[in-house]
Formats: C-alpha cells, sequence, structure tokens
C-alpha cells in the first residue's frame, strides 16, 4: 500500500516539468494577447486622453467664446440703442430748448419723454438710460424727468464725487460710446455695482448733452460665474485701455493684469512661475479688443483628465490581474476553456464608454422652429395681400390720381415692384368671343379667358409685364421702354401683340383688339396715355379677328382740344395742395399738346381757354382767394385778341399765383392751427365729450382735415394722444391723491370706470389699482 502512494507521487513529480511546459505553451499565447492588447489600449489611452486634455483645456475658451460674444452683441444692441435715441429729431431738437417749462415747451419735455422707449425690455444688461441735457439741465428717461442737481442727488451718484465736478467732468470731456470700469455707484438711493455707457450729444468742443446707459455689473458676473474659480483661480474681463471691467474670483480680489501679457486674439499659457502656477486662458474680441482671461489651479484645469488617467491605470491593473488570472485557469485546462477565454475577451466590453450627445440646444432650436413658422404664415399673408396692393396702385396710376413722382416711387419700393424705363406706354387690349350674357356661366368664361390672356401676355413681354383688368372683358398693360428709342419702342410693342395674339389663337377662338396711348416719358403721365388707348380703343372697327390701333396713327387733323376730366382734376388738385414744380410741368404739357401739337381752329383755341378760365374761377371759390381784376382781364383778352397763347400763359400765371398763396397760406396757417388745438385739448380732456368731432367742430375744419393734420403735425393720432394725455393725470392723481379711481376716471374724462381702467391697463400695463399701491411703495 505505502509502496503504491510512494509510486504514484513519484510519477506525478516525474511529470511536473512536462506539464509546466504544457502550461507555458498555453499561457503564451494568452499573455502574448494580453501585452499586445494593453499596448493597443495604451496607445488608445494616449490618443484619448490627449483628446479629452484638449477638450477640457478649450472648454474655459469656449466658455469665454460665448462670454465675449454675449458682451459682443449686448455692447452692439446699447450702441445700436445710442444711435438711435441720439439721432432721434425730436432730442436733437431738445437739446437745443435752453428753458423748457416756458409757454408751450412744456409740451416739449413731455413728448420728448413720451417718444423714449424703455429698452431694459429687450436687453437685460440695461438696467435703465438717462438722456442728459447741457441747456434745459434736465435728465430725461422713458418714464421720469429730473433737474440734474436732484438727478444726481437723489437718482445717480458716484461715491465721492460732488455735483460740480460731476456735472464738468460730463460736460467738458467729449465721450464717444465709453464704458466706465465698474465700481460702486448709488442708484435710485441703493448702492450698486455697475458699468456707465457714456455718449456725448453734439461733436467736440460744443457738447449739449450725454446720454447715459446704466449696465448692471451683476448680469457680467453671471456670464463669468459658469468659471471654476476656486483654489485661487480667478476670471476678468479688461477693455482695451488695461481697465479692469469686472472680475470674479474665490478670494474675493481682482488680479493686476497687463493686457500686453496676452498679445495674440486667442490662447493658453501653460502654469509657470510668470502665471504664479496658475494655467491661463485668454480670448480678445474683435468687436472692441476687450480682454477675457481665466487664471485656474491645474489640477482644477485637468482635474477631468488627471481622473481618467486615474481610472485608466486602476482599470488596466485590474485588467492585467483578472487577466493574468484567467490566462493560468484557462491555461490548466484544454481548449474548453481556451474556447470560453477567446469568446470572453471578444464579448467583453472594452471599457471605454460611448460619449453621449448633449442636446445644448433644444429650447433654442423649438423656438426657432416657432418663430420660423410664424414668420412663414405672415409672408404668407403678405402674399396674399400684394395682389390686391398692385391692384390698387395700378388703378391709381392710370386715373392720375399721384401727386408727384416720389409718391409713386414709395409705392414701388414697399410692393417691391420695379417699374424703371426712359418711356411708357399704355396699351388696352379688348377680348370678344361672341355673344354673352351676364350669368354666372359667362362670367366663369371670361375669367378663364382672362387668366390665359396674362399667361400669353407674360410669355410675349417677359419681365416687363404690368397689367390691370379695367372690366370684365378689357385689360390695361402697361409697356415700359428700356432703351430710349421709341421706333424699337413700338416695335417691341407689336411684337407683343403679335406674340399674344398667336398664342391665343392656338387655345381660344377669340377677337383681340388691341388700342395704344401715346409715349410719355414718366409714370405720373401715363394716365394721359391711358385716355388715349381709351380714344384710339372707340375707332377700333371689330371686323378682324386681330385689331390694332395706335393713337398716333389717328387722324391728324384733330379738330378737338385736350383737357380731359382727369387732367382738370388734377390741374385743380396740385394748385390746392401748393405743388407748384408739378403744377408749372402740367401747364407746360397742355401748352405743347393744344398750341404746338394739335392746330386747333380759332374757335376751338378760344373753347379750351374758356374752360381754363371756368377751372380758375371754380378755384377762387374752393380756395377763397379773390382775383377779379385778373380773370376779368383774362376774360376781355379772350374777345379782344386771335393770340389766345398769351391768354393761356397770362391764366398759367394765375395759376402758379395760386399755388403758391395756398402753400404760403398752409405753412403759416399750420403752426397757429397746431398750437390752438394742443391748448383746447389741455383746457378741454376731462370733458368725456371731448372728441375729434367735436375739436373739428370748435376749430371749423373738417374732420377728415383734421385727422389727417393732428397726425401730420403730433405724429401720433388724436385718440392716442387724448389718452395719453388723459393716462397722465391720471397717474399723478393715482399716485398723489386718495380719490376713489371712480372720481379719478370722470376727472380725466371718462364715463364708464370700467372704461378707464381697461384703457389704464393698456397703456401702462398695470391695473389702476397695482399702479397706485406701487407708487406708494
Amino acid at each position: 500500500m505505502g509502496v503504491e502512494k510512494g509510486g504514484t507521487a513519484a510519477m506525478r513529480f516525474a511529470k511536473w516539468p512536462e506539464q509546466q511546459h504544457l502550461f507555458v505553451r498555453l499561457m503564451i499565447p494568452y499573455i502574448s494577447f494580453m501585452v499586445f492588447a494593453l499596448c493597443l489600449g495604451g496607445l488608445f489611452y494616449k490618443l484619448t486622453y490627449d483628446v479629452v486634455k484638449d477638450e477640457v483645456t478649450g472648454s474655459n475658451m469656449q466658455l469665454l467664446d460665448q462670454v465675449k460674444e454675449t458682451m459682443d452683441i449686448r455692447l452692439s444692441e446699447i450702441n445700436t440703442i445710442a444711435l438711435q435715441l441720439l439721432n432721434d429729431p425730436m432730442v436733437l431738437s431738445f437739446a437745443r430748448v435752453s428753458d423748457p417749462f416756458s409757454s408751450t415747451r412744456t409740451y416739449k419735455v413731455l413728448e420728448t419723454q413720451k417718444n423714449l422707449y424703455s429698452y431694459n425690455t429687450s436687453n437685460n444688461f440695461v438696467l435703465d438710460y438717462y438722456l442728459i441735457f447741457k441747456n434745459s439741465n434736465l435728465a430725461l428717461s422713458s418714464n421720469s424727468t429730473y433737474e440734474l442737481p436732484a438727478f444726481y442727488n437723489y437718482v445717480l451718484s458716484n461715491t465721492g464725487t460732488d455735483y460740480e465736478t460731476w456735472r464738468s467732468d460730463l460736460f467738458s470731456t467729449y465721450r464717444n460710446r465709453e464704458v466706465m470700469a465698474s465700481g460702486s455707484t448709488q442708484y435710485q438711493g441703493k448702492s450698486y455695482d455697475m458699468l456707465t455707457y457714456v455718449q456725448s450729444l453734439g461733436y467736440p468742443g460744443s457738447i449739449q448733452g450725454a446720454l447715459v446707459i446704466l449696465v448692471d455689473n451683476r448680469k457680467l458676473k453671471s456670464l463669468l460665474s459658469g468659471v471654476d474659480v476656486s483654489d485661487g483661480g480667478w476670471v476678468s474681463i479688461i477693455d482695451n485701455e488695461g481697465r479692469v471691467v469686472s472680475a470674479l474670483s474665490g478670494d474675493g480680489t481682482i488680479p493686476d493684469l497687463d493686457p500686453a501679457a496676452y498679445p495674440a486674439d486667442s490662447g493658453i499659457i501653460e502654469a509657470s512661475g510668470k502665471t504664479n502656477d496658475m494655467m491661463v486662458t485668454y480670448t480678445k474680441s474683435s468687436y472692441n479688443k476687450w480682454s477675457y482671461v481665466v487664471a485656474q489651479p491645474p489640477h482644477v484645469v485637468l482635474g477631468k483628465v488627471l481622473s481618467i488617467k486615474k481610472i485608466t491605470i486602476i482599470v488596466v491593473l485590474a485588467f492585467l490581474l483578472v487577466g493574468l488570472f484567467l490566462a493560468y485557469l484557462f491555461a490548466t485546462r484544454s481548449g474548453k476553456p481556451l474556447v470560453r477565454i477567446l469568446s470572453t475577451l471578444t464579448e467583453r466590453p472594452s471599457g471605454k464608454q460611448p460619449r453621449r450627445p448633449k442636446d445644448m440646444y433644444g429650447f433654442i432650436q423649438n423656438s426657432l422652429s416657432t418663430l420660423i413658422d410664424n414668420n412663414a404664415a405672415l409672408q404668407d399673408e403678405i402674399e396674399r395681400q400684394a395682389p390686391l396692393l398692385r391692384e390698387s396702385f395700378y388703378e391709381r396710376l392710370l386715373k392720375g390720381e399721384f401727386l408727384n413722382e416720389n409718391e409713386i416711387d414709395t409705392l414701388l419700393r414697399h410692393q417691391h415692384i420695379e417699374i424703371a424705363g426712359e418711356s411708357y406706354a399704355v396699351g388696352i387690349l379688348h377680348f370678344r368671343g361672341g355673344t354673352r350674357g351676364i350669368n354666372a356661366d359667362a362670367l366663369r368664361k371670361l375669367d378663364v379667358e382672362r387668366v390665359l390672356i396674362k399667361e400669353a401676355l407674360r410669355l410675349a413681354l417677359g419681365e416687363s409685364y404690368y397689367v390691370h383688368d379695367v372690366a370684365e372683358d378689357k385689360i390695361a398693360i402697361l409697356f415700359v421702354d428700356t432703351a430710349g428709342d421709341s421706333i424699337r419702342f413700338r416695335r417691341m410693342i407689336e411684337g407683343a401683340i403679335a406674340g399674344t395674339a398667336a398664342e391665343i389663337g392656338e387655345r381660344l377662338a377669340l377677337g383681340l383688339y388691341f388700342a395704344i396711348g401715346g409715349f410719355r416719358a414718366s409714370l405720373l403721365d401715363v394716365s394721359g396715355s391711358y385716355e388715349e388707348a381709351r380714344q384710339s380703343l372707340s375707332s377700333v372697327t371689330y371686323e378682324e379677328i386681330v385689331q390694332t390701333a395706335w393713337f398716333y396713327d389717328l387722324p391728324s387733323e384733330n379738330s378737338l382740344f385736350y383737357f380731359p376730366g382727369e387732367v382738370e382734376n388734377r390741374l385743380s388738385n396740385y394748385t390746392k395742395a401748393g405743388e407748384s414744380g408739378e403744377l408749372r410741368r402740367l401747364l407746360d404739357s397742355l401748352y405743347q399738346e393744344n398750341f404746338q401739337q394739335r392746330h386747333l381752329p380759332l374757335a376751338m383755341q378760344q373753347l379750351f381757354c374758356c374752360e381754363m378760365i371756368s377751372c380758375l374761377v371754380k378755384l377762387q371759390e374752393q380756395l377763397m382767394l379773390q382775383y377779379p381784376e385778373e380773370v376779368s382781364s383774362l376774360l376781355l383778352q379772350l374777345n379782344a385778341t386771335e393770340n389766345l397763347r398769351e391768354v393761356y400763359r397770362s391764366a398759367a400765371d394765375i395759376f402758379l399765383s395760386m399755388s403758391e398763396e395756398a402753400d404760403h397760406r398752409k405753412k403759416s396757417r399750420n403752426v397757429k392751427l397746431i398750437d390752438s388745438i394742443l391748448v383746447y385739448i389741455q383746457e378741454q380732456f376731462g370733458q368725456a365729450n371731448l372728441s375729434l368731432d367735436a375739436v373739428a367742430e370748435h376749430m371749423n375744419i373738417s374732420k377728415g382735415y383734421m385727422s389727417q393734420f393732428f397726425k401730420e403735425q403730433t405724429g401720433t393720432n388724436f385718440s392716442e394722444y387724448l389718452e395719453q394725455l388723459r393716462m397722465t393725470e391720471a397717474k399723478a392723481l393715482l399716485a398723489n391723491t386718495g380719490l376713489p379711481i371712480r372720481d379719478i376716471a370722470e376727472q380725466v374724462g371718462y364715463h364708464s370706470t370700467n372704461t378707464f381702467c381697461r384703457a389704464f391697463k393698456r397703456g401702462s400695463g398695470l391695473s389702476a389699482t397695482a399702479f397706485r399701491e406701487s407708487a406708494a411703495g
């Protein structure tokens, strides 16, 4: 028994070297694979470490860039606000006022203040702003007016500076978009840490005032609060002169900085003795050359990188120990453990966590999507309204209702229409398709034919395609000559007519009858071409399928004078409006038409001059102007001479005199009238029955003229002006008296308390009760 046990032990000992050799042979592939995996993992780790380090060190740069972009945008908005305020005509006008509370200048103070907009609702960096005027010694904002001593003592003052020093510095030194460094400032009785943006009003050597915009420094520090400033770190904003605009540090101290230490636009400076063992990240704004600097201890900046490094080493060691253990375990087995090891290694995750995307702009994207949808809906609505506006424009153009070319150009730009050429002509297309009755089927058929004809015109005319429906079966066409050659212009029109006829002939059995008026050099005169086209259309015989009638081809022996009704209307309108330039051009046009282009008999010339004198008599009555001797002289001259051109010139001189007198009367009367209206409104605004009709009746003018005149002179509607005046008085009563709201409503001109409350909340955004409580607080 003992011999057997001893033999067995001897046999195991004899096989141990062979087993060790097999163990080594089995271990070598696992160890080799593990070493290769560790080397490959080390390479990936090195690459990952570098990428993560770059991302971590770049996070501060990204934050600084965000702060820089935000500051650039906000400062740009503040510059825009300053530009709008300093270019406001009312602000520029008020800067010259030296005695603001004399006579009617009090209204100028109120109007200037009312014209100011509360920009802190659209820019949360703006705490408030004030326009400070040197001549009037006033400080104005959107909701308050102060004399400068009271303004400095109770609203805005600098610690350690008296009023005279502050005022002298403000009005003696010209500042252009200057941002003062942050500091302690007394604002409305409270201490604020704020920046002050100053823009002088006027120019160097003649400063008329200044715009002061207050920026709450807490807003800037909230932008910088995303930076980790623990363990002695700090972040700061430095202006182009090296002054600290705003700073944030872990121990509350503001570092002494030198902008020359950051020569490049942006960069990262590794920790060293020069940086007090801090890793510095900085960037500069191309907008205003401000520097944005962050300094942090390396362990704070590279905390994530060091953490990854520590975790990676632990994982590698664990992987190495587990790998050795598994290699030993699998090496002691046969092929099955080897397969299991290979399977486990291939199915085992690499240990690298997938990067999860961050939804940083989810809310912005949703808001932008909503804005785009709303904008698209608005554009669709504008597009739907555009054809109606164009139709209205063409109708007024053909009727000659425009007084000058500036009005035409303004409407063209507003409707995004480009009509520019050397000359113009109007044609009328009359299309007929047999006997038609006035019924639904006939009208639908006309609509189809009109659409097809417009499509044919578009193909024939290309981009210079302007049409207007003047009847169910008539279309007015505006032709534009861009070359300035009348012969080529006529050929172009004839080609368009031929192309349209050919296109329509293939689709519909219609008779097409074109009537073309004369050429005009200005859009203001195309109404005359339209009248000529109508005259030409009357000469069409309708004997052929396609027929064209040119005004220039009508018989030259025209024995009728030219003075259509629309020209008489324009003559009267120009005279009453005081448009002497346009009136002179129209009179010259009538002279050329009737005395140079037409060979009128003497009797017809007399009739024409009689029509002109009749128009003069009408205008005398309408304008209440007296020219009895001049008109009598014209009548005597008309009967005594055969040189009727001199009679026409004398009549034209009287027209021009009337126009100049009407213009002078209108200008001198406007100043007196608006002053009288404003005084009357100020005296009567507490009457509930005060209205546009009542004021117009009191001033002996029409309601329509009163409405248009008041808007032109004050820049606001009568109802809005009256409501603002009443609300100003109501606010004063609410803040300074204990009267019930019902009594206040009656005093400022409201029958109903509900109507007053709705008007008050609409104008101020607060209910009357809430306003009284806020004023009391």
